[in-house]
């Protein structure tokens, strides 16, 4: 049997965080759903998930281990479903996001009637990644989660917003704001957590960061739904990167300026 041209059932168990909001939930359940249109094949641009079914367990059994829902998905081969795991933006995009509400899970991918036979093989990571000199790898303090983000241009914008100033307890924060899908967890997913404020927008704003050592990685607006803002100096090369604009400068520090120009004209 040619299991890579062979439909394929992925199964999904979450046990959620009991910290998050019903609000929070809603949103997620509504992504996932929404996946069925929005994700996409690459060449026929057909959705590549074929049905789903997703429910709250209701079993009086007490075997359930703490894994409240469950998500079972159908692909018409593994190529489609290694896509979808791996490359595809908006699956990814929702996987980073989801990442932080979610305690802990199983998945199970099963082949109708195939009970016996070794398992797939591990697919790569995105190859556009891998050789884009564009890509910068990042990683926490406490190196539990890794990532890379492909910027525009090698360099910071700084923030002085009073919030940048109370999250990162510093004059101001660096920065660059890319696409979704130009982010990428690479280690560490579970060990992401999310905190959640109200932006200058007056919109929900979603700060991702290590739950162990607290470092931010980046934060998602729903002023900007597409994009995400990266903390660039986490990023590898990040001290050697130039500041390439400012926002917020009402905000900025006096001795911030008295600063620079007094390590430019060598007076400090």
């Amino acid at each position: 049997m040619k299991t890579n041209d062979t439909p394929i059932t992925h199964i999904v168990l979450f046990k959620y965080s009991p910290s998050i909001s019903w609000s929070q939930l809603e949103a997620h359940f509504r992504t996932f759903s929404a996946l069925q249109t929005t994700s996409l094949h690459p060449v026929t641009k057909s959705p590549l998930i074929k049905s789903m079914k997703m429910g709250k367990n209701r079993s009086w059994e007490s075997y359930s281990k703490d894994l409240t829902h469950a998500f079972v998905l159908e692909f018409d081969s593994q190529h489609d479903l290694d896509y979808y795991l791996t490359q595809e933006p908006v699956h990814l995009g929702f996987s980073r996001d989801a990442a932080p509400l979610i305690d802990d899970s199983v998945v199970i991918d099963i082949i109708d009637g195939q009970l016996f036979g070794s398992p797939a093989e591990r697919p790569p990571t995105a190859p556009p990644l891998a050789d884009d000199r564009n890509v910068y790898k990042g990683h926490c303090h406490c190196g539990q989660v890794s990532w890379t983000a492909r910027l525009e241009t090698a360099e910071h914008v700084l923030c002085h917003c009073d919030t940048c100033k109370r999250l990162g307890g510093g004059p101001y924060s660096c920065n660059q704001i890319i696409s979704q899908s130009d982010l990428q967890i690479v280690s560490g997913t579970s060990q992401v957590k999310c905190y959640t404020y109200k932006g200058a927008s007056g919109k929900d704003v979603r700060c991702y960061y290590c739950g162990n050592c607290t470092s931010h990685i980046y934060h998602h607006q729903d002023a900007m739904p597409e994009k995400v803002i990266v903390r660039t100096l986490l990023l590898e090369g990040g001290n050697d990167m130039a500041a390439g604009g400012e926002i917020f400068k009402e905000g900025k520090l006096k001795w911030v300026r008295d600063l620079e120009e007094g390590l430019v004209n060598g007076t400090m």
